[in-house]
């Protein structure tokens, strides 16, 4: 109640502080206004005479009937149910944004909103091509700036959430206006990511870390990559299916209505909603669903849940050991190095791979053969996590090679190339088989930087993974080696622990040197 209240507090005093600013801004420009006399007899709303009725002047010089644009500008507020539109805000003669003193209690709340709007525009050019927007926010590119917000407004979609009043970004206007959004089955919470019940539940600070959660698609149990319509939230493939639904309005009146595709809680590996062993997937608003805060992971229904399976069959899969057990890629110009992690990606891991300005690859194969009785029928596993730095953007990719018998790929997937997230790890996970014919398995990691910096500044990875699936009595029947990890030496904490390995080898060699004096005496 107390971080509720102080909220409050704080957003009462910032939209004071706000509105002071807008007015201040629009009055400038309102004692600034062109010279332009309206020689206009009629109000060109009601095409009544002007000298009928009380009438202004707007700023940009156009003269209307005072309650006629009342009328207008009541009826262009902003609601919740449609997609922000400043357009019944315009001087419908020329198109600049009414302002009058005696509109004021009318236009101010649009003026703030449109201030907001811009935020949210530059925010989401960050997000999606941040070295152009760093480009045009130098003091000597204004122009460029303009052009990019002008450009942003366009392109963007924007909503009036039900419950804070504040705009939040919701997709493109492509897809907002592709479909009508009252149909049944696309249905809107109305609710910014902040104030949604999912982000409250998911982290500790919806409001600030609402562009690092990671959303579950409403339509099947993947995490999603795209948001639509305000709230709805798309994997890649669902997407696609939207997509072909939309253009066969085109065609008929109403589009036939995109179905959830049905979790099958024994193989989905996604945290599942507090209390259900299933997700919801459907068009309800109900099937919507935050996996986990990508800043905090403060989620009571966990980080993605790692599936029940084996350990973790690679060698060095953070760089303790150097670059010892990986082979470097012939096609990749640069290799990975290995650096002490600034943030450890696990608790007993404090290195990581690190790549530089071109892309960087290496991979490690793992023999299924020497796992598992049956390598066809084996699920595999394949993760990893990855970074990026906070003055360098990066990225980053993965890739999994099922091998057959012949050492000739079967099967290939593939993440990314994905943009690294800046200064917290994300985990890539890939999940490949049962396939016929499959002998062994090659994980692939690539990354580079964005900018072409010389040196290792590219992408990082660590805690890489190749693991088999399945619960423990499934693994007892089916694997060659021990379900879990061999004992990690004490105090090793990630690192070569050489006191524990000068123990061994006095261990093995004491006894041989015995016999060998021994035999000397004799």
């Amino acid at each position: 109640v107390f971080y509720h209240t102080a909220l409050a507090h704080l957003l009462f005093i910032v939209m004071a502080e706000e509105e002071a600013s807008v007015a201040a801004k629009w009055h400038h420009q309102s004692s600034s206004s062109t010279k332009f006399q309206d020689s206009s007899i009629d109000c060109a709303i009601c095409l009544e005479p002007l000298e009928n009725s009380d009438c202004i002047t707007l700023s940009c010089g156009h003269k209307w009937h005072l309650h006629c644009l009342k009328e207008q500008l009541e009826q262009a507020q902003p609601n919740h149910t449609h997609r922000l539109l400043f357009s019944g805000c315009r001087c419908a003669k020329c198109g600049q944004f009414c302002n009058h003193e005696q509109l004021q209690h009318l236009t101010r709340k649009v003026d703030i909103l449109r201030e907001k709007v811009d935020r949210l525009v530059a925010e989401q050019w960050q997000i999606e091509a941040p070295e152009l927007w760093n480009d045009a926010t130098t003091t000597t590119a204004i122009q460029k700036r303009e052009r990019l917000l002008e450009q942003g407004r366009q392109k963007f979609a924007f909503y009036l959430c039900k419950s804070c009043e504040d705009p939040y970004f919701g997709g493109t206007i492509e897809c907002a206006d592709n479909i009508n959004t009252d149909e049944e089955d696309v249905q809107s919470s109305g609710l910014c990511p902040s104030c949604t019940p999912q982000s409250q539940l998911s982290c500790r600070h919806p409001l600030q870390h609402r562009a690092y959660h990671v959303w579950k698609c409403r339509y099947c149990c993947f995490p999603a990559q795209y948001v639509c319509y305000g709230t709805v939230h798309f994997c890649k493939a669902c997407h696609d299916r939207n997509s072909q639904r939309v253009q066969q309005q085109q065609v008929t009146t109403k589009p036939p209505p995109l179905k959830g595709i049905p979790c099958c809680p024994n193989d989905c590996t996604f945290p599942k909603p507090k209390d259900q062993h299933n997700h919801l997937n459907g068009p309800a608003a109900s099937c919507e669903q935050v996996y986990y805060c990508a800043v905090c992971e403060s989620s009571p229904v966990g980080v993605p849940q790692e599936a029940p399976g084996s350990r973790n069959f690679l060698q060095n899969p953070s760089g303790q050991l150097g670059l010892r057990g990986w082979k470097h890629q012939r096609n990749s110009p640069m290799s990975w190095k290995v650096e002490t992690s600034d943030i450890p990606a696990t608790e007993h891991c404090t290195t990581n791979f690190v790549s530089s300005f071109q892309w960087c690859s290496m991979n490690q194969k793992v023999s299924l053969t020497n796992l598992v009785r049956d390598p066809s029928l084996a699920k595999i596993e394949v993760s990893a996590k990855f970074m990026g730095r906070t003055d360098c953007p990066s990225i980053f990719m993965m890739e999994a090679i099922v091998l057959n018998r012949q050492q000739q790929p079967i099967h290939r997937a593939h993440i990314g190339p994905v943009e690294a997230p800046v200064d917290y790890w994300e985990t890539a996970r890939l999940i490949v088989g049962p396939l016929p014919g499959a002998q062994d398995i090659v994980m692939v990691i690539s990354g580079k930087d964005a900018r072409f910096w010389q040196g290792n500044y590219g992408s990082k990875a660590a805690d890489c993974s190749i693991r088999v699936l399945g619960s423990q009595e499934e693994l007892d029947a089916t694997l060659l080696l021990p379900l879990a990890d061999p004992p990690l030496p004490p105090d090793a904490g990630g690192r070569i622990n050489y006191n524990v390995l000068r123990d061994r080898w006095l261990d093995i060699a004491a006894p041989l040197i015995l016999l060998l004096f021994a035999w000397l005496l004799s």
